[in-house]
């Protein structure tokens, strides 16, 4: 399937690398829903961002030149910038987590992140790592598009650090269909997009797995039942955070899939409203005390 016969990215949708300077001054240690599992899964999954946001960056870097589309140039460029950001305000945010004295996991969790992306640079080919780009850039859509689809999840984060995952999560969707449709025309093969999913996403949930338990051993929590089974079932319960993303992740294995079938781009319109509310809201709040 080539990209000049897929679904196309709506034109209202732009693809802007933007730099927020996040500080997470006041951020508490269960700053998700006030659960200790929530928050160290997405602590978890920060800890990949700044190396995997690198990698995503290279990959697609790598064949950029096989283009002449000067709009898909464009978002090209546009998801550089992006990653690139995420994985500086990552990097702000995991220095958080080492301060409020999770140091051995945050870097510890990096140093573990850094070792498994360069061995993936090592032993895959160029057109590898674009399909697990693809692939892993579809796992973060889909989490984002759940954020971003259940305001309660983005309501009960503390303020401190709620800007920050709405911001990331408006950006996976805004791009989310640039490491595929790039796979599309360099690779294409259904059977290796297929393969390297269910491959990343061992990877990825061994991973986060591994990391979560390390922040609630911490915490002494691995030895609070209760938490647990209250954390583990808000996120694989029958309306839990990861259950609901099963249709979204599925979609993947359609041979005709594109990540624009599904179009979100009055969610992404909606919630970039409230970042800028949020941003003008936090100027004004600065010039009133300077």
């Amino acid at each position: 399937m080539s990209r000049s016969n897929a679904v196309k990215k709506p034109d209202q949708v732009s693809i802007t690398p933007q730099r927020m300077g996040f500080d997470f001054d006041g951020a508490p240690r269960y700053w998700c829903r006030n659960d200790p599992v929530l928050t160290h899964f997405l602590n978890a999954l920060s800890l990949t961002f700044p190396d995997g946001e690198r990698f995503f960056v290279d990959a697609v870097r790598a064949f950029r030149d096989t283009v002449t589309d000067p709009e898909r140039q464009k978002e090209i460029s546009g998801f550089i910038g992006q990653e690139a950001m995420h994985s500086l305000e990552h990097d702000t945010f995991n220095q958080m987590l080492a301060s409020q004295g999770y140091q051995e996991e945050a870097e510890g969790g990096q140093k573990l992140a850094r070792y498994l992306i360069n061995e993936g640079r090592k032993r895959l080919s160029k057109e590898q790592q674009l399909a697990a780009t693809a692939a892993l850039e579809h796992i973060t859509a889909i989490l984002a598009n759940r954020l971003l689809k259940d305001p309660s999840l983005l309501a009960n984060m503390h303020p401190s650090v709620r800007q920050l995952w709405m911001w990331h999560a408006i950006e996976e969707i805004e791009h989310k269909a640039v490491a595929y449709d790039l796979y599309q025309d360099v690779v294409g093969s259904y059977r290796m997009r297929v393969r390297t999913l269910l491959a990343a996403t061992l990877a990825l949930g061994s991973y986060t797995s591994k990391y979560t338990w390390a922040f609630l051993k911490k915490d002494g929590m691995h030895r609070r039942p209760l938490v647990l089974a209250r954390g583990l079932w808000r996120l694989f319960g029958i309306n839990g955070v990861l259950t609901r993303t099963l249709p979204d992740f599925v979609s993947f294995l359609r041979p005709d899939f594109h990540p624009w079938q599904e179009d979100n781009s009055a969610l992404i319109e909606a919630w970039r409203a409230q970042l800028s509310a949020l941003e003008h809201e936090q100027d004004a709040t600065a010039d009133a005390t300077a």
